[in-house]
């Protein structure tokens, strides 16, 4: 490379090509140097274009240029459009990838405690016909094991939400180099829901409670 000096002498600089940018951009035809090198050639001259790394939002990031081109006219502050896009599309990839595995979580989580619940029932089909014995209607014994399974779905929900934070965390921090933020607005939503999800699938074993006839149980048939 050729640079001038004041007294319009050039002299000859080598420097080494160490990678390429591809972006699919104007970027890729600009060359990127430490500002050493640079004021080295150009002297104590501003430069005319400064690009910075910033990790954020689309949106967020096109705020941030419209307030740093109304805080000064002379400059003209451009996204690397390319990059974010592909962060965004990246980003709505994972977040399908997520719903989808949610989807299939929870229905399994409804095939494991439908599973789990009619195993219950059976083991403590002595329990119910005695507590039938003793009085206790349908209702009230159909009333504690969607109680029960209320409860299981309760401390899922929480357990789900703690793990699940940790786990967007590291996806976060290994895909886009960011922390995320505990949304607490949704934790009482997810418990919301896997309580309903856990008594919804208790519903087909509960009634078999329904069936049990004390009389039959206390004699031991």
């Amino acid at each position: 490379m050729n640079t001038s000096k004041g007294d319009g002498q050039e002299t000859a600089t080598d420097f080494f090509v160490s990678g390429t940018v591809t972006t699919g951009g104007k970027e890729e035809e600009l060359i990127f140097m430490s500002m050493e090198d640079l004021t080295g050639i150009i002297g104590n001259q501003g430069p005319d274009v400064i690009e910075c790394s910033v990790e954020m939002e689309q949106a967020e990031l096109n705020q941030l240029v419209q307030k740093i081109a109304a805080a000064d006219s002379s400059l003209l502050p451009q996204a690397v459009k390319r990059v974010t896009a592909s962060q965004d599309t990246v980003l709505k990839k994972l977040q399908a990838l997520v719903w989808i595995v949610t989807v299939i979580v929870l229905c399994i989580m409804m095939i494991c405690v439908s599973t789990t619940m009619m195993a219950v029932v059976t083991e403590r089909r002595k329990e119910i016909g005695l507590k039938k014995a003793l009085g206790a209607s349908n209702e009230s014994v159909v009333k504690d094991f969607l109680g029960e399974g209320a409860m299981l779905g309760v401390l899922g929900g929480a357990l789900g939400a703690g793990l699940g934070y940790l786990f967007a965390l590291r996806v976060s921090l290994s895909v886009f180099s960011r922390t995320v933020h505990f949304l607490f607005a949704l934790v009482p939503i997810t418990i919301l829901v896997s309580a309903l999800i856990a008594v919804v699938a208790c519903l087909i074993p509960v009634r078999k409670t329904v069936e049990i006839d004390p009389a039959l149980v206390l004699r031991g048939e």
